[in-house]
């Protein structure tokens, strides 16, 4: 049984690892994002095929909080460009920031069926797996990451997390551990470093 401060320690890195960005200069960043949602929406209106401006559009209105609007403009990117990864990969992220995690597994599936080597959203879909409860999908994922990216903390940290939840104790000590091993201390990767010893303690491993 995981212990509560854990799992908040554990997916409190993995919000901050997937969030999006904000500007410093809020007040410039909402001006400069409100100036590209008019220059995109006077490219739809020239060209209402555009599928690239709504897509501008779409993330536009995603770093001003406007989500409804940015899904909005994702989806008729889809429509026109059913192969557009970009449009699917960012609908996906406002998907799981609202919690609505069978609709972001399907749209984090479609970019990797676009883009097999896209990693982030092998990452991100096996987030997903976990709260959706389907954790040997996830550890497939977070598998695939670790061995193409062996110094991404958080798909060590999660895949360690679905093993426990198998009772596969072995197996997440062996996560843990590879964090450990590979991935180097630094400011961004303190806190998940600090998680894996916490949970290799709790497995009763000293690191």
């Amino acid at each position: 049984m995981l212990k509560k401060t854990i799992i908040l320690v554990l997916f409190a890195f993995i919000m901050t690892s997937m969030s999006i960005g904000l500007a410093a200069d809020k007040k410039t960043d909402v001006e400069a994002n409100r100036k590209v949602i008019a220059a995109c929406t006077k490219a739809i209106t020239a060209n209402p095929n555009n599928a690239g401006a709504y897509v501008d559009r779409g993330k536009a209105y995603q770093n001003i909080n406007q989500l409804e609007l940015a899904l909005a403009d994702y989806t008729w990117a889809i429509k026109l460009e059913p192969k557009n990864a970009g449009a699917y990969s960012a609908r996906a992220q406002i998907y799981y920031d609202t919690k609505r995690y069978g609709e972001a597994l399907t749209d984090y599936s479609s970019t990797i069926e676009l883009v097999p080597q896209d990693m982030e959203a092998h990452f991100r879909r096996g987030v997903c797996y976990y709260y959706t409860d389907q954790y040997e999908l996830g550890i497939g994922d977070l598998e695939q990451v670790t061995v193409l990216q062996p110094q991404h903390a958080g798909a060590y940290l999660v895949k360690g997390v679905c093993y426990q939840k198998l009772d596969r104790k072995e197996e997440a000590i062996k996560a843990y551990q590879g964090l450990l091993a590979n991935v180097p201390a630094n400011k961004q990767t303190q806190e998940a470093i600090d998680a894996a010893k916490k949970m290799l303690k709790a497995l009763g491993v000293e690191s």
